[in-house]
This record gives structure tokens, C-alpha cells and sequence, in this order.
């Protein structure tokens, strides 16, 4: 179901970051739940859509993309600070990225299919752009502010209020840098 898609998002991020990583974009980081960070801006963004009826098996579409380069002229469309590779002087073959990010999602989508998030969680501490910093989640026109704590096996987004820990999770939740 839907919490599967987050979850996988998820995986697919991680995966993404660490195939990044390993081509020499070494300060690649997660955000929850579908995006990758590069200086604190948007580098990657990740689209996971479950399709089918209710009983049938469930067909899975994943999109993903990444800035590798992009003129300035189109940064009004994007509602969020955001960078590219190029911008941040990694020249990455197009090729050799998608071969190894193919190769290594395959991988990660069978595990995930066997043992879901568990496997991750550590890797997606090492990668959390947020963990540990004041966070603000938008649900509608409602901010709830908090420090970001990691996310739970669920793939809920872990935040701590008043020394209360509590999951969020939810395909409206937007997560921003509450720092000032």
C-alpha cells in the first residue's frame, strides 16, 4: 500500500545517493521522502506511484530525476533552493550513472521486496540531510515545527516535539529547514 511507496521512496533515495556518492559526489544527502540533497539545496527528486485494482498485483512506476546541469532561467519554476552537479563542479558520465544506478536498484528493490526498511535505517541515518537539525513539516497551510529525528521502520518521518518523539507520515507532508 501507500506506506510501501513511502518506504520505497525511501530505499530508492538512499540508493541514489550512494551511486552518487560513489561516482564522486561524495556530499550527496537524503531528504525525506522523495528527494536528494547536495548543500543543503534539491539536487535529485523521486516519484514512486502504485498502479492497479485493489486483489490484483500492484504495478510499481518509479520516476527520478536528477540536475546534472540547468539554466538559471528556469529556477522560477522550482519552489525550492535547488543546485545541479555541474554547479557544484561533479562531471559524472550519463551512462556510467544510469548503468550502476539500474544495477544497483535492482539489488536494492529485492531486498526491500524480502526485509522492507529495516536494512536501511543505518544507511539512511549516514545520509540524512535533516537529522538532528530544527525542521518544519507543511501539511496544508498548518507548519509544525521540531527537530527532525530520522525516520521509524515504517518509513514515517521521526519528530521531536517538546522532548516527545512522534511519527508523521503522509504523501501531503512537505519537510523544510526551520533554521534561521
Amino acid at each position: 500500500g501507500p506506506a510501501a511507496a513511502i518506504g520505497l521512496s525511501l530505499v530508492i533515495g538512499i540508493v541514489m545517493a550512494e551511486v552518487l556518492r560513489k561516482l564522486g559526489a561524495d556530499k550527496v544527502r537524503v531528504k525525506w521522502p522523495n528527494d536528494l540533497y547536495l548543500q543543503d539545496r534539491k539536487l535529485a527528486g523521486i516519484l514512486v506511484e502504485l498502479t492497479g485494482k485493489t486483489g490484483d498485483a500492484a504495478q510499481i512506476v518509479i520516476g527520478a530525476g536528477i540536475n546534472m546541469a540547468m539554466r538559471r532561467v528556469e529556477e522560477s519554476v522550482v519552489n525550492q533552493g535547488w543546485i545541479t552537479l555541474q554547479e557544484a563542479g561533479i562531471n559524472l558520465d550519463r551512462n556510467s550513472l544510469a548503468a550502476m544506478l539500474i544495477r544497483e536498484l535492482r539489488a536494492a528493490l529485492e531486498l526491500f521486496e524480502q526485509e522492507g526498511l529495516a536494512p536501511y535505517l543505518s544507511r539512511w541515518e549516514k545520509l540524512d540531510n535533516f537529522i538532528n537539525r530544527p525542521v518544519k513539516l507543511i501539511i496544508g497551510d498548518k507548519e509544525i515545527f521540531g527537530i527532525s529525528r530520522g525516520i521509524d521502520k515504517q518509513g514515517a518521518l521521526l519528530l521531536e516535539q517538546d522532548g516527545i518523539i512522534k511519527p508523521w507520515m503522509g504523501g501531503e507532508i512537505s519537510l523544510r529547514s526551520a533554521e534561521k
